[in-house]
């Protein structure tokens, strides 16, 4: 028997073709709407992240069709071609809370080194940042540029060129992954941009205090809050409901 390469397939890629393979089979029916998330994600025993995902994937290869305030429901029993690979993980690139994952990993490190690196110059580089990511959500935030010069501007603080490479490879790596703009479609991202300006500039206060546990809590609060309101206003999309995530901040910040 010839020997075969062992694969290790990522979780939303195992759900996706649990799913796909179940439209195939007719078990998900042309025109059936499929189950809600978090009834698909307490039977498969994964996150709602990962099943976020394959669901993307989904719609992405024309399995399935968003339609909002109604869900999500099925439009052919087999994918589209997607590219030259049989591996639907490998054509429809990295998902998007897999980038969060490692962002979080990463970054959060990075913040704590550089709030012992740090230096005027890098503080006054970061607030030049905020200014920008201010002005892209003034005019209908167009770009990312402000946000992603923030979090380069955190790792070249650290002096250290292998983390800059590591925090710019993962940001260039977000905007190769078309699942991560598929998403993006969904949540109309420009929502997000006042709660994300109090994160960045919680995070900048910890770093001018050079306070590398502050700095390092606050990185990591702004990314677990990242992933749970594309979580929440992609829900809200799909069920045709407006979801303010800065009023809904507040009132968790009331609660505490």
């Amino acid at each position: 028997m010839p020997v075969e390469i062992i694969q290790t397939k990522r979780l939303f890629q195992q759900v996706y073709e649990q799913l796909a393979h179940l439209i195939a089979e007719g078990e998900f029916p042309l025109g059936e709407r499929l189950p809600a998330e978090r009834d698909l994600a307490r039977q498969l025993g994964v996150s709602r992240a990962t099943v976020r995902e394959a669901m993307i994937a989904l719609e992405i290869s024309g399995l399935v069709e968003v339609r909002v305030g109604a869900g999500v429901f099925v439009v052919r029993d087999r994918p589209l071609a997607q590219g030259p690979s049989e591996d639907p993980g490998e054509d429809l690139g990295l998902g998007p809370f897999e980038i969060l994952e490692a962002r979080r990993t990463i970054e959060c490190a990075v913040a704590a080194f550089a709030a012992q690196q740090i230096q005027d110059s890098d503080i006054a580089e970061l607030e030049t940042a905020l200014e920008v990511m201010a002005e892209e959500h003034r005019t209908g935030f167009k770009s990312e540029e402000g946000d992603r010069a923030f979090h380069l501007g955190i790792a070249r603080a650290t002096r250290n060129s292998a983390l800059v490479r590591t925090v710019e490879a993962l940001w260039d790596l977000k905007y190769r992954a078309p699942m991560w703009a598929k998403l993006h479609e969904r949540v109309r991202a420009s929502l997000l941009r006042p709660a994300l300006l109090d994160d960045h500039r919680e995070i900048l206060e910890a770093l001018r205090r050079r306070d590398p546990e502050a700095a390092r809590a606050a990185m990591d609060a702004h990314l677990v809050q990242v992933a749970e309101d594309l979580l929440r206003i992609s829900e809200a999309e799909f069920a045709g409901e407006v979801c303010d995530v800065d009023q809904q901040r507040g009132r968790r910040a009331v609660g505490r």
